[in-house]
């Protein structure tokens, strides 16, 4: 029978239903819709590296590869074609009746059928299928795994071995079910090409690399397949089969997915310094500073995909040796996007304005950039300039000039890759770090995760920023990128050795379970700039010559550490005698506040402060603010003659800021010299002129410990809650070494955090007992930690000859970005809750914050029904993070029984509840009383008498 060729039973199968009476696809059209859906993504939408990778399994032949997943994107819903399925519709059912398959008219006389989902149904069908065709058994089931995973999660052992035919036959069919069966796989192996390999393939074991990936293509095509709007129904009894395969075709001109970002090729042989000319903003007659061309150098001599590790100096320009080193890879590998993960939503909405103009100078060198981007965060629909490219994405979907549609820049924002499901497949993410940890979680859909960062290069900043539990999953993506061989670059400018040596093993781990690398050449200080790549097993090793910049910061002990208010008034009276810029970073939000409420009595007008504690809107306004005075000279053109800045660790890593003293509470050494690098980062005038005299020197005044007692006394809350004993006690003995003489960056970096994390014993004799206690818990901790984190984790890749059966079971269901619970998934914290800050007029009229101004401020919320969206949209701008003392059962519950039930009809702001102010920011959570004003944020009061 040819594949243009079906009997009535077979054409008589469905595979969706728009209702009883109404309109009906057949399986066959389902079958070959999905299978001319990749053959178009094949085509235009999968980059040349992952289509190389999966053609490996081919021996690198593409078009045995492009048909074997043609056919199994074809049988996907051979499941459907089972009694189990077709039950579900009454009509149908009848129909197919008419035609010689027999099943009930009800789903109540097969009350077993929820054994046989039809994707582990095609997952057996298609192995007995392949079994008849003399195939190996372990082969059979490495292809019918992608059949029974493609909806999102491959069946487990145990549900295996329950939906077996010779366990329930009834549930599959006998006699004219298995010949339709049949039927529609012969007809879908004519038609894809796979007949004639069939004999030579019985043998190939899919590798679990392949069975996730083509999983996930599966995926993909059979959603755009079952989509009714780009492909129709069909509305007849019984239609005819016939080839159409511009049915497709116009589908996915309709959908215009984003192409694949094609770097010029040119690209790997230009000159460094035209290259960062052409792409970066330098000022006039700048060069590349000697680790951004070490960079691009080993980007053009890796002789294949492998991790590069950058350790650079803040401020050094990691980012654009990241960006330089990620567009070479891609040139030479066929990458079709860029990946970037970052610690925080503050550091992401910088990075993708910078990824942004660099996209766009890009395209203005005629590149083929693809066109999809997005922002991968749960606040990113705050962001003005990623929301200008989701309506420039909507306008070039429907038609419009795509030119003028994309307003000026080089990608948009697609809608159909938006969700959290679909939206890391955009040619270019910029993301929390959590969106890629997430690949290592087990999640309903992961394969799709792996599919769109198999599809480019990662970038990874602050690779250094994350704790035991975070790292375990870091790791565990880092070993599946590896599988992937994907590039990677990992940035950090205070990266311990001990995690420089665990992610390169992760990352050829992946590349080749069995490599035995030598990493002897990682250990210790290794140099500075450092330089780290893989190249198969093989790592080595390179040191940069230095910039030249640097910086000779003073380091002081600051009081006694711990009640340091007084001396702190003292302190800024002197050394801003003459004005200047002083940055105070405290490790607790209550520090904060406390320390700006006595400097502003002492200097009014002149504290600004910085926390987490803010409304969304007050946050971005903030961050912009502090650009806008301390930020870079060609932003911050008016720094204020006198400003002090107390802020918590927001300021470490998410804004280019610069000042002229620095105040810090004792942390753990790598976040000490981030604080520091945030101290005379620009050259302001010749000289540092422009500095006042007193401030000309860089001083850094270290607090937030007792130095006069021996070990140091700790404040307690950053102790037992934030960074833990060891840590800072750690930090604590490299600086004894330093006050009162000099820290010079870069050059003292890789010292200090080498010492700092090193294996050996380090401070004073009588310090010993309390630090290796403070050690033993801290191992104690990370080891528990670590466990725990693989609670829900994934496993290394299977063996080879083993499928993914079982791949994600357990999980979490589904991955969820958005919500501090979905974050908690790969964090280990405890969720903190976040509510909608609501003001009350007086009246009893609540409405969205006056301050906000022409955004949305004063606009009234109705409480007995929706708010329309446009008030939604505001109201969703002012959700607030609860410190974690409220993140108990009965602060949520007195925060849900305020908030109107109607709320939770709004998609933009039903997942939180209302936190009621009165006009002057004055509310009550489970007795306490707390207050938010635009200045200060949420203050937290221990008693309810306001």
């Amino acid at each position: 029978m040819g594949p243009e060729s079906l009997s009535a039973s077979a054409r008589s199968v469905w595979a969706k239903s728009v209702d009883e009476a109404g309109g009906w696809l057949p399986l066959w059209q389902h079958m070959d819709d999905s299978a001319d859906v990749v053959a178009g993504l094949f085509k235009d939408w999968l980059p040349a590296s992952v289509v190389r990778l999966l053609a490996m399994e081919f021996d690198g032949d593409i078009d045995q590869c492009r048909a074997a997943v043609r056919f199994l994107a074809g049988v996907h819903d051979l499941g459907k074609a089972t009694p189990a399925f077709a039950v579900q519709c009454t009509v149908l059912a009848q129909r197919m009746g008419e035609h010689d398959l027999y099943l009930p008219l009800s789903k109540s006389e097969l009350p077993d059928r929820h054994l046989t989902h039809h994707s582990v149904a095609g997952q057996h069908l298609l192995v007995r299928w392949l079994l008849e065709q003399g195939w190996s058994k372990s082969a059979a089931r490495s292809w019918g795994v992608v059949v029974g995973g493609h909806h999102g999660v491959p069946p487990a052992a145990a549900d295996e071995r329950a939906a077996r035919p010779r366990e329930v036959p009834w549930l599959y069919g006998e006699g004219r079910w298995v010949d339709v069966q049949r039927e529609l796989v012969v007809r879908m192996a004519t038609r894809s090409g796979v007949l004639e390999h069939l004999p030579v393939w019985g043998a190939r074991v899919l590798s679990a690399r392949f069975q996730v990936l083509v999983t996930a293509l599966v995926i993909i095509a059979d959603w755009i397949a079952s989509n009714s709007d780009l492909l129709a129904f069909h509305g007849d009894r019984l239609p005819q089969v016939t080839e159409a395969p511009e049915r497709v075709r116009r589908a996915l001109e309709v959908l215009r997915l984003p192409v694949p970002w094609q770097p010029d090729v040119d690209v790997v042989d230009v000159e460094v310094a035209a290259l960062f000319a052409s792409r970066f903003q330098l000022p006039a007659g700048a060069t590349p500073r000697p680790v951004q061309v070490a960079a691009c150098e080993v980007a053009r001599t890796m002789p294949e995909p492998g991790l590069l590790v950058l350790e650079v100096a803040m401020g050094e320009g990691k980012t654009e040796a990241a960006l330089a080193a990620a567009e070479i890879m891609a040139a030479r590998w066929g990458a079709g996007g860029l990946l970037v993960a970052l610690p925080t939503q503050a550091t992401s909405d910088a990075m993708f304005a910078r990824v942004m103009a660099w996209l766009d100078a890009i395209g203005a060198d005629e590149q083929q950039v693809g066109g999809s981007i997005m922002l991968g965060h749960g606040k990113a629909r705050f962001n003005r300039l990623f929301q200008g490219l989701v309506r420039a994405g909507r306008l070039a979907e429907i038609g419009c000039d795509d030119h003028d549609a994309r307003g000026g820049h080089a990608v948009i924002a697609h809608s159909w890759l938006s969700g959290r499901k679909k939206a890391l497949l955009a040619n270019f993410a910029v993301v929390t770090i959590d969106q890629l940890l997430f690949a290592g979680l087990k999640a309903r859909h992961l394969m799709l995760r792996h599919l769109a960062l198999a599809a480019k290069v990662v970038v990874i900043d602050e690779i250094h920023a994350y704790d035991a539990y975070m790292n375990s999953y870091l790791t565990k993506v880092l070993t599946w990128l590896g599988v992937y061989r994907i590039p990677v670059v990992a940035l950090s400018a205070t990266l311990p050795a001990g995690q420089r040596r665990v992610l390169v093993q992760a990352y050829l781990r992946g590349r080749d379970r069995h490599a035995g690398a030598d990493l002897a050449c990682l250990d210790g200080d290794i140099g500075y700039p450092a330089l780290t790549w893989s190249s198969g097993d093989v790592v080595s090793t390179r040191i940069a010559e230095a910039s030249g910049r640097s910086t000779r910061v003073l380091v002081e002990r600051f009081a006694d550490g711990l009640d340091d208010q007084d001396e702190l008034v003292v302190l800024l009276r002197d050394k801003l005698s003459r004005g200047g810029t002083a940055l105070i970073v405290r490790n607790v939000v209550s520090r904060v506040l406390e320390t700006a409420e006595w400097l502003e009595a002492e200097f009014p007008g002149e504290v600004t402060i910085a926390h987490s504690r803010f409304i969304t809107a007050d946050r971005f306004h903030n961050d912009q603010a502090l650009l806008d005075s301390f930020g870079p000279p060609d932003r911050a053109v008016a720094r204020p003659a006198r400003r002090i800045v107390v802020a918590s660790q927001v300021v470490e890593q998410s804004l280019d800021v610069d000042f002229d003293l620095l105040v810090t509470d004792l942390a753990p050494i790598d976040l000490i010299l981030q604080r520091i690098g945030r101290l005379h980062r620009h050259q302001r005038g010749a000289d540092q002129n422009e500095r006042p005299g007193p401030l000309r020197t860089a001083r850094v005044y270290v607090t937030g410990a007792d130095f006069t007692q021996a070990p140091p006394a700790l404040e307690p809350l950053a102790e037992r809650h934030v960074y833990g004993a060891h840590a800072l006690l750690r930090a604590a003995a490299v600086l004894r070494e330093r006050f009162g003489a000099f820290i010079e960056l870069p050059g003292d970096i890789a010292p200090l955090v080498q010492t700092a994390y090193g294996p050996d014993d380090i401070g004073p004799e009588q310090w010993r007992e309390t630090m290796t206690a403070a050690a033993d818990h801290w191992e104690q901790r990370t080891a528990n930690r670590e466990g725990k984190a693989k609670t829900f984790q994934i496993t290394d890749p299977p063996m080879p000859g083993a499928t993914i059966s079982g791949w994600v079971s357990a999980g979490v269901g589904e991955a969820d970005d958005e919500t501090a619970q979905g974050q908690g998934q790969v964090r280990d914290s405890a969720p903190s809750l976040e509510v909608l800050l609501v003001c009350d007029d007086g009246s009893g009229q609540w409405r969205t914050p006056s301050w906000l101004g022409d955004d949305g401020g004063g606009l009234p919320i109705p409480t007995e029904q929706t708010p329309p969206d446009h008030v939604a949209e505001v109201m969703a701008s002012c959700t607030l993070r609860l410190p974690l003392t409220f993140s108990n059962a009965a602060a949520e519950d007195e925060l849900w029984t305020a908030t109107p039930p109607a709320w939770e009809d709004s998609p933009l702001i039903y997942r939180q509840p209302v936190l009621l102010v009165d006009q002057d920011g004055w509310g009550e959570i489970t007795g306490r009383r707390v207050r938010y004003t635009q200045a200060k944020g949420l203050e937290v009061f221990n008693d309810a008498s306001c």
